[in-house]
């Protein structure tokens, strides 16, 4: 183990649930800041944000275990949880603590994403209707947290939210899979299901164009969208564990679906399961992660071409900084598209499936 790890790794380790004389001292200075949802070996959840030097900025313990996060201002972050569950947490970066707990409405769970609509002053959440199973976007007031609508997501299981450019629509990938609490994570209609990537807008609520993945047991999950407007979508595919479809695909308004270019051999390597996706307009780069392949790949924006991949076990999230793509694990390791080995460790945590750039 290099000195500079093993350092890193004797001060995680003392890490108290406070944290606040363990960690490296904030500057008055912008920072490269990365913020994830993580997990310690004793079953602990927290949010944690750190720099790109592997300092530990963060630990901020929240009740459950989180997925994907949103920045609502220069230091508040909101942490959704995994679904089933109904909670998300609003975490104060600087003062290091939570500082509240929202909980879903009656008869709903979230689905891990959300998204903070700027010009609204709004937190908008994917959610679940328990009993019928529909699809939900619920608007929050970004202050008090209130509910103040819920319109259909265009499907059943909206996964990842986005919005796009034009700041008056959002884009929703609709896994099409019907779940329900009481039966865990069971996947309930893997026979009947129905995904979709769906076109909202905001305004009026109406769902304006929706499109088809080309197997209806590709349930999309993530996205990212490009400055363009160009939305890259993955999938997890629910069929035969011996099929083999392209599970990462392109989509502009009033087109279809594009798979990105890849041999199909390729898509084998993903093994069925895509994660997490993040675009650099400035880098022309997309890149995909699957940890259950234990794959991190890299495509050209402008023609989709494969541009390369590398091994990374266990890897999920994925951030774009202003010139580099990070990647984190399950392992507590970082990489960039730049570095062949992780640039640090740490090896208290367990990095969940989602990562952003603040």
């Amino acid at each position: 183990m290099k000195r500079r790890t093993f350092i890193k790794s004797l001060a995680l380790c003392g890490l108290s649930l406070s944290v606040g004389a363990n960690l490296v001292a904030c500057s008055t200075a912008k920072q490269s800041r990365f913020v994830s949802a993580a997990s310690n070996h004793q079953g602990e959840h927290f949010v944690v944000a750190f720099d790109d030097a592997g300092n530990l900025l963060n630990q901020v313990k929240i009740a459950n275990r989180g997925h994907d996060l949103v920045m609502l201002d220069d230091e508040r972050v909101a942490a959704f949880s995994r679904r089933p569950f109904t909670k998300l947490f609003i975490v104060d970066l600087k003062h290091n603590m939570l500082q509240r707990t929202v909980t879903s409405e009656a008869g709903f769970h979230f689905y891990g994403h959300g998204v903070f609509d700027t010009k609204r002053n709004q937190l908008i959440t994917t959610e679940n209707q328990i009993e019928s199973a529909k699809g939900y976007l619920v608007f929050r007031d970004a202050t008090s947290f209130e509910v103040v609508k819920r319109i259909e997501s265009g499907g059943v299981g909206p996964h990842q939210l986005a919005l796009m450019p034009d700041g008056d629509h959002i884009v929703v990938a609709n896994g099409g899979i019907k779940t329900h609490p009481k039966k865990g994570r069971e996947k309930l209609n893997l026979d009947t299901m129905a995904p979709n990537l769906s076109y909202v807008h905001l305004s009026s609520g109406k769902v304006v164009e929706t499109v088809i993945p080309p197997h209806f047991q590709l349930s999309l999950r993530h996205l990212a969208v490009a400055k363009s407007g160009e939305v890259i979508v993955g999938a997890q595919y629910q069929g035969h564990y011996r099929d083999t479809w392209p599970l990462v695909f392109s989509h502009k308004r009033g087109g279809e679906l594009k798979p990105l270019d890849a041999k199909p051999d390729f898509w084998l390597a993903f093994n069925q399961y895509i994660a997490s996706i993040a675009i650099n307009d400035k880098e022309n780069r997309i890149a995909v992660t699957s940890p259950r392949g234990g794959v991190v790949s890299f495509w050209q924006l402008d023609n989709h071409q494969l541009l390369n991949h590398q091994r990374f076990v266990d890897c999920a999230g994925v951030a774009s900084s202003k010139d580099s793509i990070f990647v984190t694990n399950g392992k507590g390791q970082v990489v960039t598209n730049n570095s062949k080995s992780p640039l640090f460790q740490l090896q208290a945590l367990r990095f969940d499936n989602h990562l952003i750039y603040s």
